[in-house]
């Protein structure tokens, strides 16, 4: 018995040694002294009494109670120097047993919750471990009591920063799912008045349903990333059986989520994916409208400006006329959004698609940028050369990010800009019947892809092509609109002459015109070396016998090639 009581008075005396050696005290002396008088202590009730000095003076510090200032200055001990702590490591320190410890685990629970320490269960042994945040850490150095502070954002991008910052936590299992639900709901509601968060509440959603939509937007604002897979959601939660039944409910398509018709299934290959989803257009429309986001390098469109576009003549026949007419009619604001507000009325798709189709150099680019140009509309212009990739997957993943880039442009500009694919004959040719190899198969993929996307169509598509007759009759269906352009008859020849070089004489055009059947695009190649040469040599260079030099030249005549081989 003499024994016990002579402990708790060393305890004592070393506490009153303490009390003088440190007479202006700090948060590192406390927590230094706490550590000084828990070891080997068991953490018995005279531990609790000769500590009180430093325990309580840390507490009204940190705003914690006594107890929690002494678990987490035992768990900054055993928790810093790049390592993690345990509630084993602790028990070994005051000398007690792990069982002893469970008594405390409410308290170091509270301490995570706010913040004070990190709980992960990273390890292969699944064992919970504690992380010290370093901002705690840099606050004990200043001497300044720590207290974790909810962002306050400037615009949506530090949103989804701040954002990423703990959802990153949970992927390196350093937050349970519950507390990144508490996090995004205290982040959310700290930045109630910026145009995101006041959208997303308008919606009135559940906490989840926010978590997981405000996810998708993340990697959109942050990544240009549309299409998010299973393991990018499911690591959300924690807890296997609920991983489960999350990624089970989005692949069956019974999630709230999908339902309510927030997110919907991504396409692979031209088919819904059972494993990758994306935002609905709606749901982009409502949250993302007005963030500027800028089409990635490997997007694969180009974007040509409606105000870049210089005005040209264009002279077809009266049937090419007529269409072109009635195109830039139906392109004009104001009669858009009327026929699609009909359309969509009536149950139809809302999409405009229109084939441009016919020889070479007969104006279908040309009247593309001209209808840009009178509509005030921008042109996303594919790149098609790079849109197939030697990797497997990687060309239909282009083709996806095209029309995903065209979704948002349409959704966040006032006008519809055209979706055009010049030259698109490498695409739209017909499918390859029982493909094996692995191009033919990613042929058929790309073609599956954008057919699929013409059927969900919102917004204009274009595309011009040349060989209209190796067109798959699939496609063919899916053109609203099929213009053919002809080669010019004699008058437009010589109205396109006459635009193109009005210094000729009339006697000229109609000779030229009547001599030649070339198309517009012929006659602007003879129409620029004729410019090229009259910056080199001055006007009187060219001639007419000079014009006639290049109209001869322009066309290349079929020449007999001899076979190579014996004969008969």
């Amino acid at each position: 018995m003499e024994e016990v009581v002579n402990d708790g008075e060393l305890l004592k005396q070393r506490a009153e040694d303490l009390a003088e050696e440190n007479p202006e005290l700090t948060l590192l002396k406390a927590f230094n002294c706490i550590l000084d008088l828990a070891m080997d202590s068991e953490l018995t009730p005279d531990f609790w009494k000769h500590s009180t000095l430093f325990s309580h003076y840390v507490a009204g510090r940190m705003k914690v109670s006594p107890t929690q200032a002494v678990l987490l200055g035992l768990l900054i001990e055993n928790g810093t120097m790049g390592r993690t702590a345990t509630m084993q490591d602790v028990a070994r320190y005051v000398g007690c047993r792990n069982m002893a410890m469970m008594q405390y685990q409410q308290e170091v629970d509270d301490l995570v919750k706010r913040g004070f320490v990190r709980r992960s269960i990273k390890n292969f042994r699944r064992e919970i471990t504690y992380i010290i945040p370093t901002a705690l850490l840099d606050a004990l150095n200043k001497n300044e009591a720590y207290e974790k502070k909810t962002p306050k954002c400037n615009n949506v991008i530090e949103l989804m920063q701040s954002f990423y910052e703990l959802t990153h936590l949970r992927y390196e299992e350093e937050l349970s799912s519950e507390l990144l639900e508490e996090e995004v709901a205290d982040l959310l509601e700290t930045n109630k008045d910026m145009p995101y968060v006041k959208a997303l509440k308008k919606l009135d959603l559940d906490a989840d349903i926010e978590l997981l939509i405000t996810h998708f937007c993340r990697h959109i604002v942050l990544n240009n990333l549309d299409c998010l897979d299973l393991d990018v959601l499911g690591y959300l939660y924690d807890d296997k059986k609920t991983r489960y039944d999350f990624c089970h409910a989005m692949t069956e398509k019974i999630h709230p989520i999908i339902k309510s018709g927030w997110v919907e299934r991504a396409f692979d290959g031209g088919f819904e994916s059972n494993e990758t989803f994306r935002l609905t257009d709606r749901t982009k429309k409502i949250l993302l409208k007005g963030i500027e986001l800028k089409l990635e390098d490997n997007s694969h469109c180009g974007i040509i400006g409606y105000k870049k576009i210089v005005k040209k003549d264009l002279f077809f026949g009266q049937e090419v006329n007529e269409h072109i007419e009635r195109l830039t009619h139906l392109l004009d604001d104001e009669e858009y959004q009327k026929i699609c507000a009909r359309l969509k009325k009536k149950g139809y798709r809302e999409g405009f698609t229109c084939l441009f189709y016919g020889a070479p150099g007969t104006g279908k680019t040309e009247s593309v940028m001209q209808l840009a140009r009178l509509a005030g509309r921008d042109i996303l212009q594919v790149n098609i050369a790079d849109v197939k990739s030697k990797w497997v997957g990687d060309s239909e993943k282009n083709i996806k990010s095209i029309f995903d880039r065209y979704r948002f442009a349409v959704n966040n500009s006032k006008k519809a800009p055209i979706l055009l694919f010049n030259e698109a004959d490498a695409i739209i040719g017909n499918r390859k019947r029982d493909a094996e190899q692995a191009v033919d198969k990613m042929e058929n993929s790309i073609q599956n892809i954008i057919l699929q996307e013409m059927e969900n169509l919102q917004g204009i598509m274009i595309a011009t092509t040349n060989l209209e007759e190796n067109m798959d009759k699939a496609f063919e269906r899916r053109f609203l609109y099929k213009v053919k352009f002809d080669k010019p008859e004699l008058p437009q020849r010589a109205k396109i002459w006459h635009s193109m070089m009005p210094e000729l004489s009339e006697e000229t055009t109609e000779r030229l015109a009547g001599a030649y059947n070339f198309s517009g695009g012929q006659i602007e190649n003879i129409t620029r070396k004729c410019n090229i040469d009259t910056i080199l040599y001055g006007r009187r260079y060219v001639t007419d016998e000079r014009i006639e030099q290049y109209c001869h030249e322009e066309t290349i005549s079929k020449k007999t090639t001899k076979s190579i081989g014996f004969r008969s």
